[in-house]
């Protein structure tokens, strides 16, 4: 999912090097930043998972018995991830699907019922956010948790603010805002 063309451009496929590299991963651990909210055997989703970041990270916390669903707009983003994936030394691996979404529609069967969410530095892409709120509550469980982390450098705080009313309006409610995961960041879940 992507906005328009004017205030809030998609970040380019051809600029994925700076979306997945040593130095990112030294400065914004994955393992560190997802670990918290996953166990063995979940079902999750990386929104927006642009070449790959957390989506590896994701498939080893949730193990063999579990699934994530990595999903971008760009084909050649999903290319990125299918090619990390085909590594013969990686050992047995959770059931990976990649699916590439449209401009306004994540575009995931509603039947799939995700432990956890994750939306890192893509939200503010999005055309719609309130639309895209409430796609992404369709697709949580009642008792599982969305990660949101922005961008400083894109999102202000009151970017941000007013990004997490549209959540609480398509009926997600913010349970943390936890600290060190990189960005401005809101833990939510499906309102009570």
């Amino acid at each position: 999912m992507t906005t328009s063309r004017s205030e809030n451009q998609i970040c380019s496929h051809r600029h994925s090097f700076a979306l997945d590299n040593i130095l990112r991963r030294l400065i914004q651990s994955p393992r560190k930043i997802i670990a918290p909210y996953l166990s063995k055997g979940d079902t999750v989703i990386d929104l927006g998972c642009g070449p790959g970041f957390f989506t590896a990270t994701m498939a080893a916390l949730v193990g063999p018995s579990g699934r994530v669903i990595a999903v971008d707009l760009q084909k050649e983003m999903l290319a990125k991830v299918r090619s990390k994936l085909v590594n013969p030394k990686r050992q047995s691996m959770p059931a990976i699907t990649l699916h590439q979404c449209s401009e306004h529609e994540i575009g995931l069967d509603e039947s799939i019922k995700a432990d956890f969410i994750l939306a890192c530095y893509m939200v503010h892409e999005t055309p719609d956010h309130y639309r895209f709120f409430q796609q992404v509550k369709i697709l949580l469980k009642t008792t599982s948790t969305f990660l949101v982390i922005e961008p400083p450098f894109h999102v202000s705080n009151k970017d941000f603010a007013k990004m997490l009313s549209r959540a609480e309006q398509a009926g997600l409610t913010v349970i943390d805002r936890p600290k060190g995961k990189g960005g401005r960041s809101a833990l939510l879940a499906i309102q009570a």
